[in-house]
């Protein structure tokens, strides 16, 4: 299963016609580097990051002022990832335009339309720790729409958000979301998307 595994990654011989770049415009790769970046600036952006609707946006003012090259890093964190929401979009646009979602592709299509949706999500959590009261209004916003949910609603509030006030969106639940859960999950299904590629005989056009 292992040898397979690496066999579907790097294989012996691949088409020259599935790796024209005008064909993929390197969409995907360009959003795993993207990716990476997030997860290194990430977290050294942690080291200084203080979750909690009292201290989110204090942190982030010392990370921004006080901490060497502070700004850089964040900076560079937050472009990351605005290139990331507009590559996967673009990419997402690339395989309907070329039909790329259709069988035997279509599970891949899934689990794309799965990472763009962590993507977003990711995007939106990174807004909330930013601790302001912009960031608040969004996240009180965000709860009251899912409290909408017949039944549901409140617990799925208070899961994903936890008790945002209307001054800072930044919660520990929101900070568990943004740096642990949702990445480790985009991280996973990014690999499995690979391998789906490879497996589903490359990224050549239908």
């Amino acid at each position: 299963m292992k040898d397979n595994f690496v066999n579907h990654l790097r294989p012996r011989f691949i088409s020259d016609r599935a790796l024209s770049v005008y064909y993929t415009f390197c969409l995907g790769g360009l959003s795993f580097l993207a990716f990476l970046m997030l997860g290194i600036t990430g977290i050294l952006l942690m080291f200084h990051y203080q979750p909690g609707t009292s201290s989110g946006f204090s942190s982030v003012l010392t990370i921004g002022s006080v901490i060497p090259y502070g700004s850089v890093i964040r900076n560079l964190h937050y472009w990351s990832a605005q290139l990331m929401v507009v590559t996967v979009n673009l990419h997402m646009v690339r395989v309907v335009w070329t039909h790329s979602y259709k069988p035997p592709k279509q599970l891949n299509w899934l689990v794309g339309v799965g990472l763009l949706v962590l993507v977003l999500v990711l995007d939106f959590t990174g807004y909330l720790l930013i601790g302001s009261q912009e960031s608040g209004a969004a996240a009180t916003v965000a709860a009251n729409l899912l409290k909408q949910i017949p039944g549901l609603g409140t617990a799925l509030a208070q899961i994903a958000l936890g008790e945002p006030t209307a001054l800072s969106g930044s919660t520990l639940i929101v900070y568990v979301w943004h740096c642990v859960a949702l990445p480790l999950a985009a991280f996973w299904l990014q690999l499995y998307h690979f391998w789906r590629i490879r497996r589903d005989g490359g990224v050549r056009p239908l």
